[in-house]
């Protein structure tokens, strides 16, 4: 099943491509190392980074902060969605607490996870989100 990023390699198998945006030099340096190889990530530290990395390639799947940066994860969700060309790319958001998990389906997230969260549990979910077809909520905590 193609992902969102469409990228094939040398050797005829997609390219999962993986964008992160976060503040947080943490997640950010967690999850740079944590992904398998043949796993491509970028990381954004705020939304405008993110649209310039997006402007070049659509990520396979995005892994968005919700508290982070100029705009937050929320925003930069909702306004993916109303992009053609980025509508269908599964976003996993990051939420500082539960009560959140409302306004990240409202923001178009496919999953989202309590922070924090384990780099194998977020490897995990980004790898079954780079295989799904088309968003679905599944919101687990």
């Amino acid at each position: 099943m193609e992902g969102a990023s469409g990228e094939i390699d040398e050797d005829g198998r997609e390219v999962v491509t993986v964008l992160v945006v976060t503040d947080d030099p943490l997640i950010a340096e967690e999850v740079r190392y944590g992904f398998p190889g043949g796993v491509e990530v970028d990381i954004a530290f705020d939304s405008t980074q993110a649209w310039q990395l997006m402007r070049d390639r659509v990520p396979s799947v995005a892994v968005l902060d919700f508290q982070s940066g100029n705009a937050g994860g929320f925003s930069l969700a909702s306004d993916m969605s109303q992009n053609p060309r980025l509508e269908d790319v599964p976003i996993l958001m990051l939420l500082e607490r539960g009560q959140d998990s409302w306004l990240a389906e409202q923001a178009g997230a496919a999953l989202y996870r309590i922070k924090p969260l384990g780099t194998s549990a977020l490897v995990r979910d980004v790898m079954g989100l780079a295989g799904m077809g088309a968003r679905a909520h599944v919101a687990t905590e």
